[in-house]
C-alpha cells in the first residue's frame, strides 16, 4: 500500500515549513505595504510643492535660450526656445478646476500668470524677427516683472502650504504612530501563530515517539496489558506504531501461551503427585485392611466368641457364625478395585454388622437403612463405610455404659448421594474435627493410618474439587455425624 503524499514526514516537514515562510512572507509584505502607504502619503503632502518649484527653475531655464536669441538672433537658441517653450506648456495642467480653497486659486492664478509669460515671449520673439528694437526690450523687461511676480506668488504659496503642513504635522505622526502599532501587532500575531503551528507541527511528529518510548518503558517493566498507541497522520511513524502494536501483541500471546503451557504442566504435575500419593495412600490401606484381617486379637475374640457359642449352643449357631465370618474374609480380600458398587459396601458392612450384634448383643444397637433401587446404580469408592462404623466401637463407646447406637444410613439427594454413619458415643470437640478434615500429608504421617483417616484422605484425592466430600457434626457428650456427599454426575479421579 503507497502512503499519500500528505501523509509522508518529508511532505508533513516541507508543508511546515512552508506554512511559516508563507507567514512570513505575508508579514514582509504587509510591513512593506504599510510603508509604502507612509511614503506616499508623505509624497503626497509635497508633490504639489515639488511641482511648483520645478515650473518655477524650468521658467528659469527658459531665460537663456530666449535672452540668447534676443541677443544673437541665433537660430540654435531659436530651437532651443521653441522646445523649452513646448515643454513649458506641456508641464502646465490644461484643465484646472475651479475651487473655494484659496490656496488652489492662488495656485491656478500662477499658472495664468506662467500662460501670458510665454505669449510674451512668443511676442518678444516675433518682434526680434521684425527688428522692432524699442519692442521687444519693453516686452523682456516686463517679462522681468511677470517673472518676478510669478517667483514670488510662486514662494508665497509654497510657504503658506508649508506652514499648512506644519500645522498637520502631529495628526500625521499620530497617524504613523498608529499604522507601525498596528504593523507591530501584526508581526506579534503572526510570530506567535507561527511558533504555535511550529509546536504543532514538532508535536504531531513527536507524540508518538514519545508514546512509544513510555511504551517501551512498561514493556520492559512487564506490563503488556497497556492501550495500543493510536496511530498518527505520519506515514513513516504510523508504520513503527503498527509494528510495535503488533510486536506488544504477539509478545503478550506468547507469555499467555507459556504461562498456560506452565498451567497445564503444573496440573499434570500436581496430578501426577496426587496420583503417587493416592497410591501411596491405597497400598498402605491394603496393608492396613491386612493388618486387619490379620489382627490377632480380632482373630482371638472371634474364636473364643466362636468356642463359647459352640459350648453353650451347639454347633448350628457356630457354624453360622463361623460362616458369616468366613464371608466377611473373603469379602475383604476378593476385590481390588477402588470403586466399587454401593451392593458390594453394604454386602460387606452385613456380614459386619452380624459379628458386631454376635460379640456386643446387650449393649450395641446397630441400624442399616438404604433403598435397594440404589445399590446397583450407585458406586463408591471401596471400603469406606466398614472402617467408619469400626470408628464408632472402638472410640465412641469408651467410658459409656448406656447402649452404643451406630446408624448407617444411604440417602438420595439429587444430584448427591449420601452416606452417614451416626452414633450416641462420646462425641468430639471443634479441634479434633478440624485435625481431622485437615489431615498431614500422607507422606508426613506417621506409619500406621487409623480408619477414619484413611477414608477422608481418600475420599479427598477422589474428589478434590469437592471439599465438602466428607463432614463431620458431633459434640462432646452429644454423639458423632459423619456424612459422605458425592455427587452422582462426576466421575471420581482415580489412579491410573
Amino acid at each position: 500500500m503507497r502512503p499519500k503524499v500528505t501523509s509522508s514526514f518529508r511532505m508533513q516537514m516541507v508543508f511546515s515549513i512552508f506554512g511559516i515562510f508563507t507567514l512570513l512572507v505575508i508579514s514582509t509584505t504587509y510591513i512593506l505595504f504599510s510603508t509604502i502607504r507612509i511614503q506616499n502619503i508623505i509624497n503626497s503632502s509635497f508633490q504639489k510643492e515639488r511641482y511648483l518649484r520645478s515650473i518655477q527653475e524650468a521658467l528659469t531655464a527658459y531665460q537663456e535660450p530666449l535672452l540668447e536669441y534676443l541677443s544673437t538672433r541665433s537660430s540654435n537658441a531659436l530651437a532651443r526656445h521653441l522646445i523649452e517653450s513646448q515643454t513649458l506648456r506641456n508641464r502646465i495642467p490644461a484643465n484646472i478646476p475651479i475651487s473655494r480653497d484659496q490656496s488652489l486659486l492662488r495656485e491656478r492664478e500662477v499658472y495664468h500668470l506662467i500662460d501670458a509669460f510665454l505669449e510674451l515671449a512668443e511676442q518678444a520673439v516675433e518682434l526680434k524677427r521684425g527688428r522692432d528694437v524699442e519692442g521687444y526690450t519693453r516686452l523682456y523687461d516686463e517679462m522681468m516683472d511677470l517673472l518676478s511676480y510669478i517667483n514670488h506668488e510662486t514662494e508665497s504659496l509654497s510657504t503658506e502650504r508649508f506652514r499648512n503642513q506644519v500645522d498637520q504635522y502631529g495628526v500625521f505622526i499620530n497617524n504613523s504612530r498608529t499604522v507601525l502599532q498596528w504593523n507591530l501587532v501584526f508581526i506579534v500575531c503572526i510570530s506567535l501563530f507561527s511558533i504555535f503551528l511550529l509546536f504543532r507541527s514538532v508535536e504531531k511528529m513527536t507524540e508518538p515517539m514519545v508514546r512509544l518510548s513510555a511504551m517501551a518503558s512498561e514493556l520492559s517493566a512487564g506490563n503488556f496489558s497497556i492501550e495500543d498507541i493510536k496511530t498518527s497522520s505520519i506515514y513513516e511513524i504510523d508504520r513503527v506504531v503498527e509494528a510495535f502494536n503488533q510486536m506488544k501483541h504477539e509478545i503478550r500471546q506468547y507469555i499467555e501461551e507459556i504461562r498456560r503451557q506452565e498451567g497445564i504442566k503444573q496440573d499434570y504435575m500436581q496430578a501426577r503427585m496426587r496420583n503417587l500419593k493416592m497410591e501411596g495412600l491405597v497400598r498402605r490401606m491394603e496393608i492396613y485392611t491386612l493388618q486387619a484381617q490379620m489382627n490377632p486379637h480380632f482373630l482371638f475374640n472371634t474364636l473364643n466368641t466362636g468356642m463359647q457359642l459352640a459350648i453353650v449352643e451347639g454347633a448350628e449357631r457356630t457354624g453360622e457364625y463361623m460362616e458369616y465370618l468366613a464371608l466377611l474374609f473373603r469379602h475383604n480380600i476378593k476385590n481390588k478395585e477402588s470403586i466399587v458398587p454401593l451392593r458390594y459396601e453394604i454386602e460387606g458392612l452385613t456380614y459386619y454388622f452380624y459379628i458386631l450384634k454376635v460379640r456386643f448383643p446387650k449393649n450395641l444397637d446397630l441400624v442399616l437403612d438404604y433403598p435397594e433401587r440404589l445399590l446397583d446404580t450407585c458406586k463408591v469408592p471401596v471400603a469406606i463405610l466398614q472402617p467408619l462404623v469400626e470408628n464408632c466401637v472402638v472410640h465412641a463407646f469408651k467410658n459409656k455404659e448406656d447402649i452404643g447406637s451406630v446408624i448407617v444410613r444411604v440417602e438420595e439427594k439429587e444430584p448427591y448421594i449420601e452416606l452417614s454413619v451416626s452414633d450416641n458415643g462420646c462425641g468430639m470437640d471443634e479441634e479434633q474435627i478440624h485435625s481431622l478434615l485437615h489431615p498431614v500429608p500422607v507422606e508426613e504421617s506417621s506409619p500406621r493410618i487409623m480408619g477414619l483417616e484413611n477414608v477422608i484422605q481418600r475420599l479427598y484425592f477422589f474428589y478434590p474439587e469437592d471439599p465438602e466430600v466428607i463432614t463431620i457434626q458431633s459434640m462432646p457428650g452429644k454423639g458423632t455425624t459423619i456424612t459422605i456427599r458425592i455427587h452422582r454426575g462426576k466421575e471420581p479421579c482415580i489412579v491410573s
